[in-house]
């Protein structure tokens, strides 16, 4: 073999080298980039997957809490709201309701004074509900039932009957702005009340009602007023309850 036969042998061999690594650079690099991405993503999903027991214990936790600030709510609806509270879930149905509701609550602050052992010296007027049944507050029924007098043969009998409106039972009675006037056995105290109710299912309001066609201002017409039955109040007109010498002022 000649010099020039042995030079083009070993620039052959050369070149052969050269694409061999080129092949390999082109073909090899990429599928290790690609094991080493595969890798990482394998690395975080078993990250992922070991924190699935601990988000299972958070749902777990969250449930629990969920279902004990139900069972707080049935208590607080069974001992502190009126048996006649009204449910949303039918609007219409709530919206008739509503007289019944509004009674109980009348009947329970006229009632309730004698029972602390003191004398009424107020008589209590409610709302009818609003024309359309869709206005009905669907978290909270508000009822300022305005200032009111009481009488008390003592300053202790007077406090105690105040402190006892927090036990009145089925309903939420709010008391403020206690003042006194006279002189034992003849106190009168005077003090503002309110009267909140939670309508039941107000998260779950049912459906609108739609208006009745030809109802004056898109109203509905007042329970009462359905089967020739004798009308009920006028929309939104206080409803007055018993009266009687408890009503009459001191």
């Amino acid at each position: 073999m000649n010099l020039s036969m042995f030079a083009k042998v070993a620039i052959g061999l050369v070149l052969t080298i050269d694409v061999a690594a080129a092949i390999f650079l082109l073909g090899i690099r990429p599928t290790l980039q690609n094991i080493a991405y595969h890798e990482e993503n394998i690395r975080q999903l078993e990250q992922k997957v070991a924190m699935i027991p601990r988000a299972q214990q958070l749902v777990a936790r969250a449930e629990q809490k969920v279902k004990e600030a139900e069972q707080r709510l049935a208590v607080i609806d069974r001992t502190k709201m009126p048996k006649n509270t009204i449910d949303l879930s039918d609007r219409m149905k709530a919206w008739m309701g509503w007289q019944d509701m509004v009674r109980e609550i009348g009947k329970k602050l006229e009632a309730w004074p004698e029972k602390t052992g003191v004398q009424r010296l107020y008589g209590v007027a409610l709302p009818g509900p609003p024309n359309d049944p869709n206005a009905i507050n669907n978290i909270a029924l508000v009822f300022p039932i305005g200032t009111v007098q009481v009488r008390a043969s003592s300053f202790e009998g007077l406090l105690n009957h105040v402190r006892k409106w927090n036990e009145v039972p089925n309903l939420v009675v709010l008391v403020d702005g206690l003042s006194i006037q006279g002189m034992s056995p003849n106190l009168i105290g005077t003090y503002t009340m309110t009267v909140i109710v939670f309508p039941r299912n107000g998260d779950k309001a049912g459906p609108p009602v739609p208006s009745t066609p030809g109802a004056g201002g898109g109203g509905m017409g007042m329970p009462g007023g359905f089967g020739g039955g004798p009308p009920g109040p006028m929309p939104g007109a206080p409803m007055g309850f018993g009266g009687g010498p408890g009503a009459s002022g001191p």
